[in-house]
């Protein structure tokens, strides 16, 4: 298989021209952050969840989900249901900004189960960014073959 270009800017474009489509509509879909299929694991689907460092007391590993829930259930319940429909893996990974104080701390959520009232059934693992990296490039270089 032909190998794609890699990653250059972030292509803000599609979102910012559906933002002034709807203008204050509010959204009946999601955007999630990335989509790829590995010959043997299938489809896998990433969230990328930012801490921003204005919270103080939050990092990427004691941020989660659960914790807002209340605000934003809708977009990870989607997220669950293109999951299963794709036959897919969920990943979840709270991540902070290189050049703030938790940038090293990446938490990974496989979400194994979800229902309206949150994530019933996941496997968790707090890494480092450069930990994350290996797995993640490697995980990205299957997925090319």
């Amino acid at each position: 298989m032909p190998l794609s270009k890699p990653l250059g800017h972030d292509d803000e474009s599609g979102f910012s021209f559906v933002k002034e489509i709807l203008q204050d509509d509010p959204t009946c879909a999601i955007n999630f952050d990335r989509l790829q299929r590995h010959p043997e694991k299938g489809y896998i689907i990433f969230e990328f969840l930012l801490c921003d460092e204005k919270q103080p007391k939050v990092n990427p590993y004691t941020s989660h989900p659960s914790k807002y829930w209340h605000k934003n259930s809708q977009k990870f319940i989607s997220l669950y249901r293109v999951a299963q429909d794709l036959q897919a893996t969920l990943y979840l990974v709270n991540y902070s900004k290189k050049g703030t104080a938790n940038e090293d701390k990446v938490k990974v959520i496989k979400v194994e189960d979800l229902t309206a009232e949150g994530i019933a059934k996941e496997t968790v693992w707090d890494t480092t960014r450069s930990n994350f990296a290996k797995w993640f490039r490697k995980l990205n270089r299957e997925c090319c073959q």
